[in-house]
């Protein structure tokens, strides 16, 4: 079986705003092989940006396109085609947007690979540990109390046990955001599960304050309070927070996220399948988590295609606390594909057919396609 050809189709909203919300575009791969099977890929990151550095012509040996290094290769050697994308892309990789190609390119030689020895993926990442995975519902923050506490309410009343809220109002007064907290608390109960995710980095000071203050309202985690490269005070906040922190989201390779543990003292990890460097990196950080005692909750807020890769890795975990899913009203993680992942009693099944185990619904895709 060979690669012959590796299609980038980029999906966009009709209106995109500069705000929290990370899906409202996306670059969905599709990886062709001459025996008929195709599979299936997310990059999560700005689209445009993604497909040059898949359809780049060859600059130099160490700066490559993607997609041409890869077509007639043998898809199944996903291990060794990784490497070769990182090695090849290493004058203007390594980190960040090339690593987010890379990840969705691997997702789909492992939805191929699936499809091929009629498996699901989780069977080739070494076996299913849970049929379930717990939900959080994972919510942006609208501008007042009272509408954060109503939409506590509505994922309380789906089944949630779990809800995160995050980016909006959050940082501009953290005496605000405890209040909120406090209320949302009052109402959902304690036996439900907050997170609070401040999306963007406020002072260290503030941060320490809010990470104390919310001790009381018993919050799982608080993310990303500050800027994914100040490991140094990200090693001070976790030492003198009795709240948890989390971070990662923006994080790639096993080597940045050895950083985020050594250096930034990090017992939270929040890898993105789609971001770090596809489902092959994700078991490699993941492997240097467990020997450090790091819980991994996977960051996922895009289509059901990265939520599906999430769970194939959740399935294989000693540990799989959370999974994150996407509850805004958004076509396209509702209608992406032919059938959509569904959350019951707050749990989330883990998917049973062949690879990833979904296929794309193409009247979404002819709907949102993107050719600027």
């Amino acid at each position: 079986m060979q690669i012959t050809d590796i299609e980038t189709l980029m999906l966009r909203l009709p209106v995109v705003l500069p705000n929290g919300d990370g899906l409202q575009d996306v670059l969905i791969i599709r990886v062709h092989t001459d025996v008929g099977i195709t599979g299936i890929g997310e990059a999560h990151t700005a689209p445009l940006i993604l497909k040059s550095i898949i359809e780049a012509p060859v600059s130099q040996m160490t700066g490559q396109g993607l997609r041409q290094m890869l077509v007639g290769e043998d898809p199944m050697q996903i291990s060794r085609l990784w490497q070769k994308m990182y090695d090849h892309t290493s004058t203007f990789g390594r980190r960040g947007i090339v690593l987010n190609a890379i990840s969705g390119i691997d997702i789909a030689l492992w939805d191929i690979a699936g499809k091929a020895l009629g498996v699901p993926v989780w069977q080739l990442l070494g076996g299913k540990r849970r049929d379930h995975v717990r939900a959080y519902a994972s919510d942006l923050t609208p501008d007042t109390a009272e509408e954060i506490v109503a939409l506590a309410e509505r994922h309380r009343d789906a089944g949630f046990t779990a809800m995160k809220f995050g980016w909006g109002r959050l940082g501009r007064n953290v005496r605000s955001d405890l209040a909120w907290v406090e209320q949302v608390r009052a109402r959902i109960g304690d036996e439900r599960d907050i997170m609070v995710d401040m999306g963007t980095a406020i002072p260290f000071d503030d941060a320490l304050w809010l990470a104390r203050a919310l001790a009381d309202t018993g919050v799982r985690f608080l993310e990303e309070p500050l800027s994914p490269d100040d490991l140094d005070g990200f090693r001070a906040l976790v030492a003198a927070s009795p709240t948890p922190i989390a971070t990662g989201e923006k994080e790639t390779t096993r080597f940045g996220f050895r950083a985020l543990m050594e250096q930034g003292g990090l017992r939270i990890i929040q890898p993105d399948v789609a971001r770090c460097g596809g489902l092959t990196e994700m078991m490699r950080i993941a492997a240097l988590a467990e020997v450090r005692n790091v819980d991994v909750i996977p960051h996922c807020w895009a289509t059901d295609i990265l939520l599906v890769a999430s769970l194939h890795f959740q399935a294989t975990q000693a540990r799989a606390p959370f999974q994150e899913i996407n509850v805004t009203d958004n076509p396209l993680r509702a209608r992406l594909t032919t059938e959509p992942i569904r959350v019951v009693e707050g749990q989330i099944a883990i998917p049973d057919g062949p690879g990833l185990g979904v296929a794309l619904n193409e009247d979404t895709l002819a709907e949102f396609r993107w050719e600027p």
